[in-house]
């Protein structure tokens, strides 16, 4: 049986305690941003993983996987959203931004 993420509490907890990703304070918006380890906006250096999009209830209907994702392009999955498919997608953001950050130090 496969498990299912499908409101916002659920894949909060999600994304804090089991992938260990650290949210943006809470607001307004019809959105929440995930970093990797810490909160780091800055385009060079950015921690950015991925960003719930919700819907006018506050449940999330899509998923933005940002190191995926460039200016012209973005990468979306959406609900629902499946516990291990997005335990590997976000996996596998984790690996490209770690990636990324590792090429981008001076030698």
């Amino acid at each position: 049986m496969t498990r299912e993420l499908s409101n916002f509490v659920d894949l909060h907890l999600f994304l804090t305690q089991e992938m260990e990703l650290v949210s943006e304070p809470e607001h307004g918006g019809t959105w929440r941003t995930y970093f990797f380890k810490k909160v780091v906006w800055h385009p060079s250096q950015t921690t950015r993983t991925v960003k719930v999009l919700l819907d006018q209830n506050k449940n999330p209907f899509k998923i933005q996987l940002c190191v995926s994702s460039d200016n012209n392009n973005s990468v979306f999955l959406n609900a629902p959203f499946e516990h291990a498919a997005l335990t590997l997608a976000i996996e596998n953001e984790v690996s490209k931004l770690r990636f990324y950050t590792f090429s981008q130090v001076p030698t």
